[in-house]
């Protein structure tokens, strides 16, 4: 299940505009120039092949590239504390996506993967163990590796958020990120006051996104990461903006509560679900390969879309057939 900052990340940048601005800002200047931003659009939040998480993949994005010479996979993903995983878990997304957009669109593709970071300083190393270092120096050389492009929000200051030329949903999500960890309540309504020209910017942004929706994930992201309750921050946000009976955080406000509570435990039940999926998954692939070798996509895919029943049905006759086709025959 998604925690607060991943779920206001997925609401602010599954809309194009917004991914799509920050893209461009962290660019080499060649490649944006080489892009056609007329097509950037969702790749859409499930890919092809097999999972490689029990959550979504993070936001995935496609567009053209060098006169449509190529097609560039853009994947953006959110770290909100240090991860020492974080670049073997981007080249894994990197090198799946790459293989499963090639094999979907039958066109040349290039990954592009991007990290937005808070929460303390990225893990940019990877790691050794308890290698001797002289060891690890050699080895680093033959050690698959990538190199994401990186925005660490912790060392900018306010301002130069605030002032960021970047659309102004954007702007506040990376403050609210930035800022989760630091404020109290009391700093947090006069963080929302020296925040009131930005946002009326929200309110009246002309993008395709409804503003008010984007400010009500904001007004519960602050709830559930802050000591404010919901009145508190309903009347902080109505106090600056130019149509507040647009605002709904209180509408319906006890269903919404309830709803969550239900939503939360359905998400931990699903998260444990779509976990013993992914892992019995993985087991059967493991004792495959031991067996029979390594197995193809098409094999991977069927696998990724099975269920907990198909696959026990699977892997109790890994050891009684002969072949490979054999364990799937009459699925």
């Amino acid at each position: 299940m998604q925690n607060p900052h991943d779920t206001l990340f997925h609401h602010v940048m599954r809309h194009p505009a917004h991914a799509a601005a920050w893209v461009r800002s962290r660019l080499p200047a060649t490649l944006e120039l080489a892009i056609d931003w007329s097509t950037f659009a969702p790749a859409g939040e499930r890919v092809p092949g097999l999972r490689l998480r029990s959550q979504h993949l993070d936001l995935v994005f496609v567009a053209e590239l060098d006169g449509r010479r190529a097609r560039l996979v853009l994947l953006l993903e959110h770290k909100s504390a240090p991860d020492v995983g974080l670049l073997s878990q981007v080249l894994r997304y990197c090198v799946h996506l790459l293989h499963s957009m090639r094999r979907a669109s039958g066109r040349h593709c290039q990954v592009v993967p991007f990290v937005l970071s808070h929460g303390g300083p990225p893990v940019l190393a990877v790691p050794t163990g308890e290698l001797d270092p002289e060891v690890a120096c050699a080895l680093a050389p033959m050690q698959p590796r990538i190199a994401p492009l990186v925005e660490d929000l912790d060392p900018r200051s306010e301002q130069e958020l605030l002032q960021a030329p970047l659309p102004p949903a954007v702007r506040l999500l990376f403050l609210c990120l930035q800022q989760s960890r630091r404020l109290g309540a009391a700093e947090w309504l006069r963080a929302i006051d020296r925040w009131s020209v930005l946002l009326r910017a929200v309110e009246s942004d002309p993008s395709d996104a409804d503003p008010y929706d984007l400010l009500d994930a904001v007004g519960w992201y602050l709830v559930d990461t802050s000591d404010l309750d919901e009145t508190q921050v309903q009347v902080a946000f109505e106090r600056h903006l130019s149509h507040p009976e647009n605002q709904r955080m209180t509408t319906g406000q006890r269903i919404r509560m309830e709803s969550r509570e239900i939503g939360r435990a359905e998400g931990r039940s699903e998260g444990r679900s779509e976990g013993r999926v992914e892992a019995k998954a993985e087991t059967l692939i493991r004792l495959l390969q031991r067996r029979f070798g390594p197995l193809g996509q098409q094999r991977l895919d069927q696998i990724g879309a099975a269920s907990v029943a198909q696959l026990d049905h699977w892997t109790d006759r890994v050891l009684d057939v002969s072949s490979c086709d054999d364990v799937f025959a009459g699925a």
